[in-house]
């Protein structure tokens, strides 16, 4: 009896010493930033320790949950914040599936609503899983550590559900981190980009998610130049049907000697950052 207790007290102990290990361990991991291959639209898992931002989730369920299989743990099975930047297929059609898959903390959304049998499906799966919704606009800010913040800067206010096109809706992102400085963009056209930089909102950033997977009424001259960012990053399905990225807009990059990467062409686009630098995985 007495040689059971102590090999079930042993076990115990290295199950709570193995715990405690991976808490250790995943507090200690770097930031990441990934912008995942999801084809023709737009996720983007932004990862520290075990807390995840996962700002859409492409067109394809069963695409996205492959993605985030590949970088959360088999046990890892919650997501604490998703921002759905607008209520389009390829921004929220995966988020569907991993609304259903895991366990979602917060949805930062706007009012924007259209009438798709993919938007209807989204809204039932938040109302049955009771997923708290919250509608942001500029000045909601989101700390993952005393380091690491995450701002929106548009948009203005709060968003008319029946504003019809919601790309120029789209919610827009700021991360800091130390020095480095992501701008995560959704789907947003000259039109928005004007109002931002009307706003006084600093858009002076490091990495540039590129708008609308590149299309021309998006990346506006005034606005890249506001941005400059070091790199810009392209998500966009390989021979897509909408000629994105349009040759404008790449022109427009390469002018500026603004590095371009491309999930089309690079795959998931993975920014690690450790000792205040944020370095692109794809970099030699």
């Amino acid at each position: 009896m007495k040689n059971k207790f102590y090999y079930f007290a042993i076990v115990i102990l290295l199950i709570l010493f193995a715990y405690f290990s991976y808490q250790i361990l995943v507090e200690v991991k770097p930031l990441r930033i990934i912008f995942l291959d999801i084809g023709q639209g737009d996720s983007i898992l932004i990862q520290k320790g075990n807390r995840q931002i996962l700002i859409d989730g492409g067109p394809s369920g069963k695409t996205e949950l492959a993605k985030l299989g590949e970088y959360l743990p088999y046990f890892d099975r919650e997501i604490e914040i998703v921002i759905a930047t607008h209520p389009d297929k390829d921004h929220i059609g995966g988020l569907v599936e991993a609304a259903r898959n895991y366990k979602i903390g917060k949805v930062l959304t706007t009012a924007a609503e259209k009438d798709t049998s993919v938007f209807k499906e989204w809204r039932e799966v938040l109302e049955y899983n009771r997923i708290e919704t919250r509608e942001v606009w500029r000045g909601t800010e989101i700390a993952l550590d005393e380091k690491i913040r995450l701002k929106i800067i548009f948009p203005g206010g709060k968003v008319d559900p029946d504003v019809g096109d919601a790309n120029d809706k789209s919610i827009v992102a700021r991360l800091d981190f130390d020095d480095n400085s992501f701008l995560f963009t959704g789907d947003i056209e000259s039109k928005a980009e004007k109002e931002i930089l009307g706003s006084g909102e600093n858009v002076d950033v490091d990495i540039l998610k590129i708008a609308h997977h590149g299309s021309k009424y998006s990346s506006s001259e005034a606005f890249l130049d506001a941005a400059s960012p070091e790199a810009a990053v392209i998500s966009v399905g390989a021979k897509n049907s909408y000629g994105h990225p349009t040759e404008a807009v790449l022109d427009a990059l390469e002018t500026r000697g603004i590095k371009i990467y491309r999930t089309d062409e690079n795959g998931d686009v993975v920014y690690l950052c450790k000792n205040s630098k944020c370095k692109n995985q794809s970099e030699k």
